[in-house]
């Protein structure tokens, strides 16, 4: 879905930093414990922020029930714990490297690593979540990937445009605008520019400019859909993305517009 050469040009920074700010967690944000051993041995136990780690272990004979016990111990003080053993660490990046293949959609190499942790649930462990679920760079929009590739086939025509953007405070807040290929795959990924488009107004002016200046400038066939931020919450968090999006335009909350 994510081609390997997507174009990125004319990108707000504002838009671009507060659509990361809403849909990108780090791991290297959160507070940390780090151990690392050697088929048992602690070689080294560290929290990020330099503090006493409380009941630092001497040998890791049960990574999953260790990880716990650290974080519970340290409450308060640490975000997640992750036991990682030396060699299973060393193996799972090497693996990872001879499996790019150059051709491949970005997105399908990215959700491979992540997935590729499963396979290494005693060696490289994380608490209270899994590995693929804390480490890294995660993706918070409510949808796993498979999910999201549904939704935009069924939402989206083959070369087009979509604006997905969130209105707080008499403006537009954040904004991302992608365009597909034949094969629905992205091949531009930018934001609304703020230069050309007037991002201030009510909801719906603001979200009919912006649909005017993509439809100029990227596919004429195109969706806009903008919530305001509260109804962007509600939507990450629903279980039915459809009837969420559905429910928050006949609320007048968001706004969906389609060339």
């Amino acid at each position: 879905m994510l081609g390997k050469d997507v174009l990125m040009e004319d990108i707000d920074i504002d838009q671009w930093r507060n659509a990361q700010d809403l849909l990108l967690e780090s791991s290297k944000e959160k507070r940390r414990i780090i151990v690392l051993h050697d088929r048992g041995v602690v070689r080294k136990c560290e929290h990020t922020d330099g503090i006493p780690v409380i009941g630092a272990p001497d040998c890791i004979t049960d990574a999953p029930a260790q990880a716990r016990t650290l974080y519970e111990q340290n409450a308060g003080r640490v975000d997640f714990v992750a036991i990682f053993e030396r060699s299973a660490f060393d193996e799972y990046f090497s693996r990872m490297q001879q499996s790019w293949v150059a051709d491949e959609p970005l997105d399908s190499f990215v959700h491979r690593s992540y997935a590729l942790l499963d396979e290494y649930p005693d060696t490289m462990v994380t608490y209270p979540g899994p590995a693929k679920q804390m480490l890294g760079l995660q993706y918070r929009f409510g949808v796993s990937r498979n999910e999201a590739i549904v939704l935009a086939n069924r939402w989206l025509k083959p070369d087009s445009s979509l604006l997905l953007g969130v209105y707080d405070d008499g403006r537009l807040w954040a904004s991302l605008v992608m365009t597909f290929d034949a094969n629905m795959t992205m091949v531009e990924l930018t934001t609304v520019d703020s230069e050309r488009v007037d991002v201030n107004g009510g909801l719906g002016e603001v979200t009919a400019r912006a649909m005017g200046w993509m439809t100029e400038h990227h596919r004429s066939e195109a969706v806009a859909l903008v919530w305001t931020r509260e109804a962007f919450e509600k939507f990450r968090a629903a279980r039915n993305k459809e009837l969420a999006v559905a429910e928050s335009i006949a609320d007048g909350t968001a706004m969906a517009s389609h060339s």
